[in-house]
Order: structure tokens, then sequence, then C-alpha cells
């Protein structure tokens, strides 16, 4: 397992790096006093995990921890830190953990353990989202989303659904996510809520496909499983099929429409996207009814007239 140490401390890396040569299977491969310097050389690096101090000048530990979000380089973290204070913050984000120095063997090899399932783990289900109703993220139809320490990560997953797998500036989402806080804190908040998705994945053995760039993000449609954009793509195939096509793309399309999009969800930007498939939901059932009633089909009419009255 490959470790770096960032600590603006000398004697400090010093002590760290003879306990973590003591331990089997890790090998300290660099250290830094600067944060800069760190965030220079580590995306070369590539290291497994990270022991990172909190105050450090140029860049504090979770600021640093922001731009290796931005680079999309995010190793385990391990913060060490003179400081108890931090100890919310850090867990927020899902760190691996936090150790206050002095450090000793015993309460590193602790730390150790706790990266070891995490790193073994090979992700291979391909997750479904449900987005009508209830939001749910799934795995294996279990629900993976409910015991998240912070809702703003699902938040960020739903927002990047419903822009349809396009890339979106991180200045728009932080505003959208983040309306109340200044751009500076509201960047803050996108890049802890990635590296705890980041860190959800390896902890759950799954992967949640989010492209991080410099400047923007976006979500893999295509790997994933979610009705919302399954939706799409039955409504856009239905009305460029033939007619008998047409009809099972739209009556499938109707079937995913459970309920508005995250009803079950808070999301303040949500009502403008919830209203545009409110209204593409109701174009789809008059369009059902107008074929059904053109084939003399009074079954299919009047049950997709009934759905219609009761919206």
């Amino acid at each position: 397992m490959k470790a770096v140490i960032a600590d603006d401390e000398f004697y400090a890396i010093q002590g760290l790096k003879m306990l973590l040569e003591e331990i089997d299977g890790i090998d300290v491969v660099a250290t830094f006093e600067e944060s800069s310097k760190l965030l220079t050389e580590i995306e070369a690096i590539r290291p497994d995990v990270l022991f990172l101090d909190i105050e450090m000048p140029q860049f504090n530990g979770f600021q640093v921890l922001e731009r290796l979000t931005e680079i999309n380089c995010i190793p385990n973290i391990i913060f060490v830190t003179a400081y108890t204070h931090y100890a919310v913050k850090a867990f927020e984000v899902n760190a691996i953990d936090y150790i206050v120095k002095p450090v000793v063997k015993s309460r590193l090899l602790k730390a150790i353990e706790r990266i070891k399932p995490i790193t073994e783990i090979s992700c291979k289900n391909v997750i479904e989202i449900n987005c009508f109703k209830q939001f749910r993220i799934l795995d294996n139809k279990k629900d993976i989303n409910s015991g998240w320490r912070t809702r703003k990560a699902e938040e960020l997953i739903a927002y990047l659904i419903s822009e349809n797998g396009s890339y979106v500036s991180k200045d728009k989402i932080a505003e959208a996510l983040w309306p109340d806080q200044n751009r500076e804190n509201a960047l803050s908040n996108l890049y802890m809520a990635y590296y705890y998705i980041k860190r959800q994945e390896e902890k759950l053995g799954i992967k949640i496909p989010i492209e991080s760039k410099r400047g923007k993000m976006r979500i893999d449609i295509e790997k994933i499983s979610c009705d919302l954009i399954e939706f799409n793509k039955l409504i856009e195939q239905g009305y460029s099929a033939s007619q008998e096509k047409m009809l099972l793309c739209l009556e499938k399309a109707a079937q995913l429409y459970q309920g508005t999009v995250f009803e079950d969800r808070y999301f303040s930007w949500a009502t403008t996207i919830q209203s545009y498939y409110e209204i593409r939901y109701v174009d789809l059932l008059e369009k059902l009814i107008f074929q059904y009633r053109k084939q003399n089909n009074e079954q299919r009419t009047i049950f997709y007239e009934d759905i219609l009255k009761n919206i």
C-alpha cells in the first residue's frame, strides 16, 4: 500500500514515517512539508493513503482535500493532527480516520485496518437510481443511501441525473445546492460532498460514475440504471417509431412515472424540473389517449383518461 505523509513539521513526519515503516505492507513513497508541493506531485504518485495534517500553511488539510477532488485524485485520507475540534468535520467527509498527535503504533494499526477491507472490494454491480416519487440509490435492490451522514451527497447525485448526463459547471452546481452560501463556501461543500461519495463507493463496493473535470461535473448515465433516464429514452424512441412500437414505448414510459420527481426530498432547485416532467407525463398520457381512441380501443382509452383525471 503506497502511503504519503503531509505535515508542516519535519519531526512529526519523521516520527510517523518510522512507525509506518515498521508495519508490513506499507510503503512510504513520499513526504511533504508544503501542501502546495503535495498538490503538484500527488497526481503522479497516486498513493493509496494520505496521512494529512490539518493545520498547515498555504492550504489546510480540508483545502487540500478540495483541490484533490478538483484534480480527481482522491486517496484514502487519514487526518493526523494535534487538535480534536476538527473531528466532526473530518468524519462528515468520510475520512478513513482521525488520529490525534502524538501518534502511537497501536492507534496507527487500527486506522490502517480500516483501509484494508475497502481496498480489496471490487465494484461489479451497476447501481439503480429511482427518481420518481422516492429518491433511492439501490445496489442489488438494497437501499444504500438511507444511512448516509450527509443528504447533500445524494442531492448532488440527483442534480447531476436531472441534467441527463451533461457536464455542468461546478459553480452552477454549488449555487443550486448551497444557495445561501458564498461562492467559496459553496464550492468547498461541493468538494466535500463529492469526496464523501467516493468514500461510500469504496466502503460499499459500488460505482457511482460521477466524472469530475476542472470546473465541471457530470454523471455517466450509460453506467447506471435510472427510471428518469429510461423515461426520457422511451419517450424519444416512441415519438420517432412506428405506430406499434410507439405505443409500446409510451406505455412503458407511463409505467415508470410513479409520482413527482424527487417527491420525498426537498431540493430547492427541483421545482422547475418537477413541473417539466409533470407536463411531459401529461403530454404522454394525452398522446396515448389520442392513439387508442383512433384505434377504437375503448378499454385503454378509458384507462389513461382516468389516470389523467387524477393528476
